[in-house]
């Protein structure tokens, strides 16, 4: 489908705690043209991530040094969030009409850019997807931010040996999936820790994972961390932070290594010294030069069913608020998709 309008998802209120659907407000106006060296670009698909809900919140002493480039939104202006889409007008030499592009460009139908990297949005520039590596919805998944987080951490802060332990939670979302997934390649012994009996079980039994722990249903986390990992965890990839993250450190092994890759327990709380928790985070956007490579490995386990992933797409912008909540509610396993057009 083609649309006649420029539609957009702003912020209407900042969240207090959880976001509810009156933060939200879909806006609607003329389609945007593109000035000199910019592109415009008709959104296809969207990927929610939990991240985008830090950049929700006003800018304040907690989180501003994490906002150097400024903020990435606030009250009437564009939600941000992963935009997969084609060109379909172009005044810039290095985009033609018809490419596929993958960039941080935010909530709406069309967008306007110049395509430059950006140190906090794209720090590769818009990206124009090699569709010979993968269908073009991957590159939002395995071939995008998820992906290459999991691959890269790994690889620079990981660096598994055979039969190492590897402890990994918020493990059936996108990037915990793909890093489980990544490890049982190198023959480690990976544990997924999660929120539900399904999710435990879509773990175990569709993606190979050594075992599973429902944090939720567990009395002791740290006994059922000592459980699967006796001689200690030597690899732990973080997602959570939080009292979570403090009980799996203190099963660590000697040569135990961490890469903290989220605090999704904090995202909806205030008063935690963001930019002091985030300090020392695994940040993908410093290994721009090993993207190529990087999705080339992921093209060719996807091509093999070397990974595999659930996808849930939603269809329509106006679901976009919705679906970002319930993610944010951990009702998510794999990758959560909003189909624009």
């Amino acid at each position: 489908m083609t649309q006649t309008v420029h539609q957009k998802v702003v912020l209407a209120a900042h969240p207090d705690g959880l976001p509810k659907p009156s933060d939200f407000r879909m806006e609607e106006g003329p389609i945007p043209e593109p000035g000199e060296n910019e592109m415009l670009i008709r959104t296809l698909y969207i990927g929610l991530e939990p991240r985008i809900r830090l950049m929700l919140n006003p800018t304040n002493d907690e989180n501003k040094a994490m906002r150097p480039h400024g903020a990435m939104t606030d009250i009437g202006k564009v939600i941000p969030g992963t935009v997969l889409g084609v060109v379909v007008k172009s005044n810039n030499s290095k985009y033609k009409t018809g490419d596929i592009v993958e960039g941080f460009l935010g909530w709406q139908n069309y967008v306007v850019t110049d395509g430059e990297p950006h140190p906090t949005n794209n720090p590769e520039g818009v990206a124009i997807c090699d569709t010979d590596l993968a269908d073009p919805i991957e590159f939002i998944g395995p071939l995008g931010a998820p992906g290459l987080t999991a691959i890269l951490a790994l690889k620079h802060e990981g660096k598994l040996q055979q039969e190492e332990a590897v402890v990994i939670t918020s493990a059936a979302g996108m990037v915990g999936s793909l890093t489980g997934q990544l490890a049982l390649l190198l023959d480690a012994w990976v544990v997924g820790v999660t929120s539900t009996d399904k999710k435990c079980a879509y773990l175990m039994d569709e993606l190979g994972f050594d075992a599973a722990i429902n944090y939720n249903s567990t009395k002791d986390l740290g006994t059922a961390i000592k459980g699967a990992c006796p001689d200690g965890v030597d690899y732990f990839f973080d997602n959570t932070g939080g009292e979570m993250a403090d009980t799996i450190k203190k099963h660590m092994s000697k040569s135990g290594r961490i890469t903290r890759c989220g605090i999704i327990a904090n995202y909806n709380k205030t008063g935690w010294n963001q930019s002091e928790q985030f300090a020392g985070q695994f940040s993908v956007h410093n290994h721009v030069s090993e993207y190529a490579e990087a999705r080339g490995t992921m093209s060719d386990l996807l091509k093999d069913e070397g990974i595999q992933y659930e996808r849930k797409v939603f269809e329509g912008l106006d679901l976009a608020p919705s679906a970002f909540i319930g993610l944010l509610s951990g009702r998510n396993i794999g990758k959560w998709i909003v189909q624009v057009s």
